[in-house]
């Protein structure tokens, strides 16, 4: 594997990427495999080289919450392997995925003398959390359907970009749930499907529902 094919390490210096090929063992998953179950503490370092993985958890009534989407190029839960902590959340591959692991004492050495690699885990760290941070933001709204109406509203100029589940996934709701408010949306001729696509049609009552 090229590392320097893959976006992510792009800009990373000859010296990093030989390490990253030579430390890198290469593993294929089908889709509905499970990468780690939650709770199970991190014993290799895991790059998504292709493929989409979601992580996930359950709640009090056992409903599957996705908690969020790594799609490649990605680093999968990197937070927790660097710290040594165990697994926040269970994750399942999506489709089928190419994933290459490396080994936890080996990274942290070399991290140690590799700067360049250290910037590259800060700045997949920063989009994480920066998306972590949009999704408390939706999770202080008690109400789901006014939830529904502020993400309809903060992303309504990229909203066919998204898929319902990926909605769901980023506003806590189960697609279930989420599929509930907007049949509820579309009777009221707020929003519509079209090429199963959503578009909004009535802005303003997006924002009464949201106030």
């Amino acid at each position: 594997m090229n590392f320097k094919e893959i976006l992510l390490f792009a800009l990373l210096d000859d010296e990093t990427l030989e390490y990253l090929g030579s430390a890198a063992q290469k593993r294929e998953f089908e889709a509905g495999k499970i990468l780690f179950y939650a709770g199970e503490q991190p014993k290799q370092f895991l790059i998504l080289a292709s493929g989409e993985v979601e992580v996930y958890k359950h709640d009090k009534k056992g409903n599957e919450i996705v908690m969020g989407q790594f799609v490649a190029p990605s680093l999968i839960a990197e937070m927790a392997t660097l710290k040594g902590i165990a697994y926040p959340a269970t994750a399942r591959c999506k489709s089928s995925a190419e994933i290459y692991e490396i080994g936890l004492d080996s990274l942290q050495s070399y991290i140690s003398k590799s700067s360049p690699l250290s910037q590259v885990l800060i700045n997949s760290l920063t989009q994480k959390i920066q998306h972590l941070e949009s999704v408390l933001r939706y999770a202080t709204i008690s109400n789901a359907s006014a939830r529904t109406a502020s993400f309809l509203i903060d992303n309504e100029h990229q909203l066919q970009q998204f898929t319902q589940r990926q909605i769901a996934s980023n506003i806590m709701l189960t697609p279930e749930g989420l599929s509930r408010i907007l049949k509820r949306f579309k009777e009221a001729g707020i929003v519509e499907v079209r090429s199963k696509k959503l578009y909004i049609i009535d802005r303003d009552k997006l924002l009464e529902i949201m106030s």
